[in-house]
């Protein structure tokens, strides 16, 4: 694998684990732990890890940007200096269709998870209701994991051959031949049969 096309997909899944890592832990685990603290401890809680874990958003929605629209242009680029399918393979799989709806959830992803850690009024709204918000953005960052899944799968997977339509298909095992046919179809195995057809000879009588 080019070491450029590594170095993408780990900053891709760097960036995805810090983004969706931190809503899961934001949702299920610190939110319900700061609803058992009063109203002055719960809003200086939430300030303590907005202080802190905005430069960690920000660094995972940097890196699913870079990362993600430098693999699609490079991944289009590939497409079209192979030919697949004869330059249809992004009309037949309506890849660009996918990507762009994969594209518009994750800018709804960055936006709610930027304003949950903001500062801004305009985003204040999101803020007042931190529980809500947050299920919403980690159910859209399900479903742009899931579509990633998907369009990986498009072109991609263990042990492929590519087919006709330029998209990858498990590649047919062959069948071992029989037995009775490596026999029958070698010289070796004519010359073995002919020395079992042979009739044993008889031993020499002792004098």
């Amino acid at each position: 694998m080019d070491a450029v096309l590594l170095l993408l997909r780990w900053a891709h899944i760097l960036g995805a684990v810090l983004t969706v890592g931190g809503l899961f832990f934001a949702r299920f685990a610190f939110l319900p732990a700061v609803a058992e603290t009063d109203e002055a401890t719960r809003e200086k809680l939430h300030e303590a890890v907005r202080r802190r874990w905005l430069p960690w958003v920000i660094g995972g929605i940097t890196l699913l940007l870079v990362s993600g629209l430098t693999n699609f242009l490079l991944f289009n680029n590939t497409v079209k200096s192979q030919g697949w399918a004869d330059g249809q393979w992004m009309r037949q799989t309506s890849y660009h269709a996918i990507f762009g709806v994969k594209f518009l959830l994750a800018l709804g992803v960055f936006y709610l998870a930027s304003g949950l850690v903001g500062r801004g009024s305009g985003t204040a709204w999101i803020r007042r209701d931190r529980a809500r918000w947050l299920s919403v953005t980690l159910g859209l960052a399900v479903a742009v994991v899931m579509i990633s899944g998907w369009m990986r799968n498009l072109h991609t997977g263990p042990n492929l051959e590519t087919g006709a339509t330029g998209v990858q298909l498990d590649a047919p095992a062959a069948a071992p031949p029989a037995a009775a046919d490596r026999y029958e179809n070698s010289a070796a195995g004519s010359a073995f049969r002919e020395q079992g057809d042979a009739a044993p000879a008889e031993p020499a009588a002792a004098e």
